[in-house]
């Protein structure tokens, strides 16, 4: 992994920011300030290896997002603003990153204690997957730090569901920002996830995404 690959993702980060800001300002406010260099050691410590450079970068630029901002007054009990990704998901801080872990880790285990799984499967080496975003239904998004052809790919798991067999989103983390922004951008779907428009009771808007099968 060279500074090239930080630099196109920065640059593919900066493109998906860019587009908040223009098109969901309620999206850009919920992102939250870059993550300390201390936060990110104390991170790499409770998992017990280093991050991948990407991950680890995307954490320089956003320690993830805000909670959902309470309703005051009648309509939807919450506004959504912070879920940016397909399905709802929420980028995470490095303490929910460390949390979430921590039960893919169990998760993983009982797997493998149930020999459920191959050896050679995603679900039998979730302890080296590190999830970044998080949805509302038990499901999570995370980067492969696999040693191999697969580090550094970008999955999505259906914990809750117990969909265990993950989808690939990206061969990295900037594959994944750049063809979620070409969807914002051009208005066609990622994978069979489209995105629209959440209108909230308070007259504000902000990114949501449609399944479309």
């Amino acid at each position: 992994m060279t500074a090239t690959n930080v630099i196109l993702f920065d640059q593919a980060w900066t493109r998906f920011e860019s587009w908040l800001a223009a098109h969901s300002p309620a999206d850009h406010a919920a992102l939250r300030p870059p993550a300390t260099a201390a936060e990110i050691s104390e991170l790499e410590m409770q998992l017990g290896f280093a991050l991948h450079p990407e991950l680890r970068r995307l954490l320089e630029r956003r320690n993830g997002v805000v909670e959902p901002e309470p309703s005051s007054g009648p309509g939807p009990g919450v506004f959504p603003a912070g879920s940016i990704l397909p399905l709802g998901h929420r980028l995470s801080t490095t303490s929910e990153i460390a949390s979430m872990h921590e039960i893919l880790v169990e998760v993983g285990e009982d797997n493998t204690e149930a020999e459920l799984w191959d050896e050679e499967d995603l679900a039998g080496h979730l302890h080296l997957c590190v999830p970044f975003a998080l949805p509302n239904d038990g499901g999570v998004a995370f980067v492969d730090h696999r040693p191999g052809p697969t580090y550094g790919h970008v999955y999505e798991m259906g914990i809750g569901s117990g969909d265990l067999e993950g989808t690939l989103w990206g061969s990295s983390l900037t594959e994944f920002v750049r063809a979620v922004t070409d969807a914002l951008e051009s208005g066609t779907p990622f994978m069979y996830y489209w995105p629209a428009t959440f209108e909230h009771s308070s007259g504000r808007t902000c990114v949501a995404w449609e399944i479309h099968s």
